[in-house]
């Protein structure tokens, strides 16, 4: 059997809900992500110390989500869906998964001071080693981090370190600095995860993530922002909508 998070039968949290959030940890696990079936209801309620009904409830939310299917004399397995981002339009990650009914919450946000490498100084038009506000946060919709974002902003934009950040990142820049994002350019790509990458999305090294890479301009097309995002492969998917030209 995998390893199984326990409960805590003298927490405060209900039963039902400390069941619910271990199997979204389960979900996690590579083995159930490609379609492996979870343990007995049986053998988990006994190893949970929780009643079968107990036990129940927590499966019947999640598949009320649509994260996991239950079948008939086979088991319960997680469903075979992903995020689906449009490229048609692009906004912050905060408003597009807000725009889907999905609430995101930072499990790390982190804003320093660096010097700007080769990549970020091509991004940003800007000399190499010049000092820029970067921000780092690590997001998902529980516990288990579903995405790791790196941003980098032109030193024109003076924003302060000490900023929250906790808003939608252009609402921000619009409402607090006037700034205004127009275009977006952007690379996206599967990559073997590195172990930094790994590490942090709490993924075996060299498994698949999408790496996106993002340059935002205003309406004159001056750089704002350097973004590049680590996207866990089995939670993320990306779709466009192509019209075709006479």
């Amino acid at each position: 059997m995998h390893k199984i998070p326990m409960l805590d039968h003298d927490s405060k949290v209900p039963l039902n809900k400390q069941a619910e959030d271990a199997l979204r940890a389960l979900m996690r696990h590579p083995d159930f992500g490609k379609g492996a079936l979870f343990p007995k209801e049986t053998d988990l309620a006994q190893r949970w110390g929780i009643s079968r009904n107990t036990l129940r409830q927590a499966i019947n939310n999640l598949v009320k989500e649509g994260l996991l299917e239950r079948k008939k004399r086979l088991g319960t397995r997680v469903t075979n869906q992903k995020i689906s981002t449009n490229l048609n339009n692009w906004m912050s990650f905060t408003q597009e998964m807000e725009s889907m009914g999905l609430s995101f919450k930072n499990l790390m946000l982190k804003v320093e001071n660096k010097k700007a490498d080769d990549e970020v100084s091509k991004g940003l038009q800007i000399e190499e080693k010049t000092e820029v506000l970067c921000l780092k946060r690590v997001r998902s919709t529980d516990e288990s981090p579903m995405v790791y974002f790196e941003s980098y902003f032109h030193p024109r934009l003076a924003i302060s370190e000490q900023e929250s950040f906790e808003k939608p990142l252009y609402e921000t820049l619009d409402k607090k600095y006037n700034i205004v994002p127009v275009y977006s350019q952007e690379e996206i790509k599967a990559i073997a995860a590195s172990k930094k990458i790994a590490d942090i999305l709490k993924i075996s090294e060299g498994e698949p993530v999408l790496e996106r890479k993002r340059v935002v301009l205003d309406a004159g097309r001056r750089p704002v922002e350097y973004n590049v995002c680590y996207y866990r492969s089995d939670w993320f998917t990306y779709s466009i909508e192509i019209k075709r030209t006479k």
